[in-house]
């Protein structure tokens, strides 16, 4: 079960990183982002819809305020550290509304998305 939930969240990521690569989420509002956010942790950690409304909000809010900071810094150096501030806040928010378990299956899926970005975007060797 486990591994499942790991592959379809592993294929999530791999379209989304897709769709970056191709310059597609340039064109999503906050609102796109956050839903498409919210679905990867939802799906990953098999949360129930009381819990996944507390994930919809907090997605929400932190998608509204990284548009803001992108928005106030165009260069990618500068966004930086506001941008791993308010991650640094989301993951806060996201621990305190899911569980143990659910919380650990969420970090086990963005450290393998690290992983898959370090490598070229998970697309295997060229």
């Amino acid at each position: 079960m486990i591994k499942k939930l790991f592959l379809v969240s592993s294929l999530i990521w791999m379209m989304v990183m897709t769709v970056a690569a191709q310059g597609g989420m340039q064109n999503m509002t906050p609102e796109d982002m956050a839903k498409r956010t919210s679905e990867m942790i939802k799906k990953t950690t098999g949360c129930d819809a009381a819990v996944g409304t507390k994930v919809d909000a907090i997605c929400l809010k932190y998608a509204k305020e990284m548009a803001a900071v992108r928005e106030k810094y165009a260069d990618r150096e500068a966004r930086r550290e506001p941008t791993k501030v308010l991650r640094d806040k989301q993951d806060v928010e996201l621990k305190a509304a899911l569980t143990a378990d659910q919380y650990a299956k969420y970090m086990a899926a963005m450290e393998e998305r690290r992983k898959q970005m370090q490598n070229g975007g998970g697309g295997g060797p060229r």
